[in-house]
């Protein structure tokens, strides 16, 4: 099993009204501080795909799997050739709050070698992201 990168944060929303607003992917821009679109085909659920356009101008394939209302997803993607880029994106309830987690794995051929140095390159705007999920969640 690859090694997860990431983080989480909690929030007053509920599990739902996070839901709400991940699954949404039209907000995507809104909130996470390097999508500009998603530009999805099938909905929000296992099996969709689409592209996500980054405000740094690139354009990555995904496939979304592993979806549980209001408990989380995962997107699929292949950002460098020979890897394979897993994001979990998890809703649970903690107490009176509700905790948020994204973290990513890299899987793949390459995934060992180059996991140790992407993962944490790409999970270091995650607090940043989910932070404003859940401002968004709590004021929506």
């Amino acid at each position: 099993m690859a090694r997860e990168y990431g983080t989480s944060v909690e929030t007053t929303a509920s599990p739902d009204r996070v839901w709400q607003i991940w699954s949404d992917m039209s907000t995507w821009g809104e909130w996470n501080p390097n999508v500009s679109t998603m530009d999805w085909q099938g909905g929000f659920v296992s099996g969709s795909t689409g592209v996500m356009n980054t405000k740094a101008g690139q354009h990555h394939s995904m496939q979304l799997v592993d979806v549980q209302p209001s408990r989380g997803f995962a997107l699929v993607t292949s950002v460098v050739p020979g890897t394979k880029f897993r994001f979990h994106c998890r809703i649970e309830p903690a107490g009176a709050k509700t905790k948020i987690s994204q973290t990513v794995d890299v899987g793949g051929p390459l995934g060992p070698v180059m996991g140790g140095m992407l993962g944490p390159q790409v999970s270091k705007e995650f607090g940043t992201l989910l932070a404003n999920l859940a401002r968004k969640a709590e004021t929506a």
